[in-house]
């Protein structure tokens, strides 16, 4: 006999039913089944194991669909099952030149040995470095005639997991992550019987019966090492001993920048030997001066990216057009700016095999505490020589290129402007206050700015007024190009006036144009057509990249302005 009614499916109302049953059947009171009784506590043990039971079912659906997903792994997890490996974490890498230090002496042989993987730490942010030695071990003799050696250096440490081959066709091993720390995306290295093999992209790139292995993110966790089935890669002997060498790091936190009054300093924390074997601090024989600062650490894929690529990410991912280079460098999450494009359009047919990447490099990552979008100078938003050429090698270790194309990174072109704002504002509000709130939000908006094709003037008067006390606003761009194609244009002229003159710089609207490869910036050092000198930076007292003005006495606050107030809140957020 159905007891319960299809319309009456809740928890509440299946137990409702079952007191109704029980209580008829018996001829009981409802009042009886209390948790006090018998009968009220196991129904209402059995009330809460549906509830559990119902959430589980919930719970495991929702996280089977990659778009409503909760959890990181799941998300992670699906994608991988999709085909999308999802990038793991990549460690900072930088150099140092370490030498003797000219003072002591007193080592066994007169030298010093320092092994494989030792580990240094920087001063500055505490962290833990590995030096990356070609050899088991490097000799730096304790004399006049010993050279420098200068070393990659990456942030981490390097560990091991040995496993035992069973002989078995694609065999495949799971090297899971520690405490939640991140492997690296490059650094995995395989030892079969101690002999290292090569490690493939996929499959289908490993010759017949050769040594090599793949590794992907792991399903559930770490990562996942797979070896070939002797058509494509070599399968490991049955009883052969594997080690995995993986790099542990923790990604972009790991970057760390010199400045000319704060240089990085090293120490090591390994301990080195002399040539007969005893141990030695390293640190009494050898300084360590830094040569390139470690960067391009990067964090793991964001949840929200691989939502988004993953159903769009083919099993033969390659770098085919400039989207998918664009997706690769967003990956890495060091550039605020990114624009990937090629030249078929045009008539020149020399570079349609060309793919040409714009960057500019994420200034929030290492901003100072004392600085803001209008004080970091402007050599920080292009890139280095080295840090082109770090790309450059990403890019090809990636796998993904297609032997035909050429990168090229373009270097930025800079154009400068300066923002002059006039506003008014209410009473009991601090100017001063103020305009540095607007400041602040400003600086906020061009140090995440994403935008390729123009600054709207638009988003300057919304940011502004979203400031409290602010009654009304103008904001007005002016260009340097502007500026200076207006003068030769009076100087030229021969005529009362200046004949018209159409900016490409700045539209109709008073919207700042960004041009393909053009840096637009906030910044002075040049003059107008009215002779008004601009700092580079906001000097106090003088102009600079943003001049903020308050125009007339502050407005009264009364009832209908914060009735009006009121009412433009409630329209925006209809």
């Amino acid at each position: 006999m159905n007891i319960y009614k299809k319309n009456n499916i809740l928890i509440s109302g299946l137990l409702t039913s079952t007191y109704s049953f029980i209580s008829k059947t018996y001829s009981q009171s409802k009042n009886l089944f209390t948790v006090a009784s018998a009968w009220g506590q196991i129904t209402f043990v059995f009330q809460n194991i549906s509830q559990l039971i119902l959430y589980f079912i919930e719970d495991s659906i929702t996280e089977l669909n990659i778009e409503q997903a909760t959890r990181d792994y799941s998300v992670r997890s699906l994608a991988r099952i999709s085909g999308y490996d999802p990038k793991r974490s990549s460690a900072s890498q930088g150099e140092v030149v370490v030498s003797w230090n000219s003072s002591n002496t007193e080592a066994g042989g007169g030298s010093v040995i320092i092994r494989r993987n030792t580990q240094i730490r920087n001063q500055q942010n505490g962290q833990m470095y590995t030096l990356v030695i070609p050899s088991d071990t490097v000799t730096i003799p304790l004399s006049s005639q010993s050279q420098p050696q200068t070393f990659k250096v990456v942030q981490g440490l390097f560990a091991s997991s040995n496993f035992t081959s069973n002989g078995a066709s694609l065999l495949s091993f799971n090297v899971p992550s520690i405490n939640g720390q991140n492997i690296d995306q490059f650094y995995v290295d395989v030892y079969v019987n101690e002999e290292r093999w090569r490690r493939y992209d996929s499959f289908y790139d490993i010759p017949l019966n050769a040594k090599g292995f793949i590794v992907k993110s792991g399903i559930a966790n770490g990562i996942d090492v797979y070896f070939g089935n002797s058509f494509f890669g070599q399968i490991p002997k049955s009883g052969s001993n594997i080690r995995v060498e993986s790099l542990t790091n923790i990604g972009i936190k790991g970057n760390v920048y010199s400045t000319p009054n704060n240089p990085l300093t090293w120490k090591f924390s390994d301990s080195g030997t002399d040539l007969y074997g005893a141990s030695l601090d390293l640190n009494l024989y050898l300084n360590i001066v830094n040569s390139l600062d470690p960067d391009f650490g990067t964090d793991p894929d964001a949840t929200s990216l691989i939502r988004i690529v993953a159903p769009k990410t083919s099993r033969a991912f390659v770098f085919a057009n400039a989207q998918s280079y664009e997706i690769f460098l967003n990956k890495l999450a060091i550039f605020s700016q990114i624009q990937a494009y090629s030249t078929f359009d045009d008539e020149n047919l020399d570079d349609d095999n060309v793919v040409y990447i714009y960057l500019v490099p994420d200034i929030t990552l290492n901003i100072a505490s004392n600085q803001d979008y209008f004080s970091v100078p402007i050599q920080n938003f292009i890139l280095t020589a080295s840090q082109k050429a770090r790309i450059m090698n990403l890019i090809e270790d990636s796998g993904s290129m297609i032997a035909t194309t050429v990168v090229q990174i373009v270097d930025p072109i800079v154009k400068k402007f300066v923002m002059n704002i006039d506003m008014t504002t209410f009473v009991g509000f601090d100017p001063n206050t103020i305009k540095q709130q607007i400041r602040n939000k400003i600086s906020d908006y061009m140090l995440n700015l994403k935008r390729r094709d123009k600054i709207p003037r638009s988003d300057m008067v919304a940011i502004i007024e979203s400031v409290s006390g602010v009654d009304s606003v103008y904001v007005e761009f002016l260009s340097e190009d502007d500026q200076n194609g207006l003068r030769n244009l009076q100087d030229t002229s021969s005529t009362d006036g200046i004949v018209s003159y159409k900016s490409s710089s700045i539209d109709t609207f008073g919207d700042i144009i960004i041009g393909m490869n053009q840096l637009v910036i906030f910044r002075g050092g040049w003059a107008d057509l009215a002779g008004n000198q601009y700092t580079v930076s906001p000097v106090i007292g003088s102009l600079g990249p943003i001049n903020i003005t308050v125009q007339g006495l502050p407005v009264p606050v009364n009832f209908n302005s914060q009735l009006n107030t009121t009412t433009r809140q409630s329209v925006i957020n209809k």
